[in-house]
């Protein structure tokens, strides 16, 4: 989202407690039919997410627990069920208001220049965010929530007053989202900062592993490399290489 002139942008990222495991199944399976998925789809999700039990293991197996909802973790399905239930709650955001979900990860934003118009609107979306998570089991905190006051003015201007309940949103200068470090500035240096110091300690090790006498060959330290290093870099490259050539040294 560029900042041009005197724009200003402010998103919301949502903390959910427990997505997962508080889950709404019945939601999960309304959400199939509004999609329009009949006949035996439907049944084999039901018979999935219901009959689902787990017994805890203290010396001797303890009783048998139903588990009554959220969606089992490590299954193929789980995620592709969680993002059906999940993908609702955009439906409900103001039409001034753009929203990114990933899986769990959610951020909404509101860009103008008038900031009393962008506290209305995300308070508004907010309003319904906590209406959506209380009708579907879900749970904001609003303390593990934040927001970030992105603009390239140079004169004080106040921050919006977001609040959950009676609880306000804190306002903070970086804010880290799907792996990449955002400051205010959008200048991406503590980002920066962050992977060179993670990619200066995959590197020390990778000179023990390169040790002349026992260490690792060519291929596996090329793999080692790719898996330990690369990988980060590759990771929000699009977004973080819009950074200042002084910034990317």
């Amino acid at each position: 989202m560029p900042l041009l002139g005197e724009t200003i942008w402010f998103p919301l990222f949502f903390d959910i407690e427990k997505a997962y495991d508080r889950t709404w199944r019945y939601g999960i399976l309304r959400n199939m039919y509004d999609f329009g998925l009949r006949g035996n789809l439907p049944i084999f999700i039901f018979n999935f997410l219901v009959v689902r039990y787990f017994n805890v293991r203290i010396g001797h197996s303890s009783h048998k627990f139903m588990q009554d909802q959220g969606v089992p973790q490590g299954s193929v399905l789980s995620v592709t069920l969680f993002n059906i239930h999940m993908s609702s709650i955009l439906h409900h955001l103001p039409p001034s208001v753009r929203g990114m979900l990933y899986v769990d990860d959610l951020q909404v934003s509101c860009q103008g220049s008038d900031m009393r118009l962008i506290e209305r609107q995300l308070q508004t979306t907010v309003n319904r965010s906590v209406k959506w998570c209380d009708q579907n089991g879900h749970t904001i905190s609003p303390s593990k929530s934040s927001c970030v006051h992105f603009c390239r003015k140079r004169n004080l201007h106040p921050d919006p007053s977001i609040h959950i309940g009676h609880i306000q949103i804190p306002v903070v200068s970086e804010v880290r989202f799907l792996g990449v470090i955002f400051d205010s500035k959008l200048t991406f240096l503590p980002h920066v900062l962050y992977l060179r110091k993670k990619c200066e300690r995959s590197l020390n090790i990778l000179k023990v592993l390169s040790n002349t006498l026992w260490g690792a060959d060519r291929v596996s330290l090329l793999q080692v490399y790719q898996a330990l290093i690369l990988s980060r870099l590759d990771n929000g490259c699009v977004v973080y290489g819009s950074a200042r050539a002084s910034v990317l040294k």
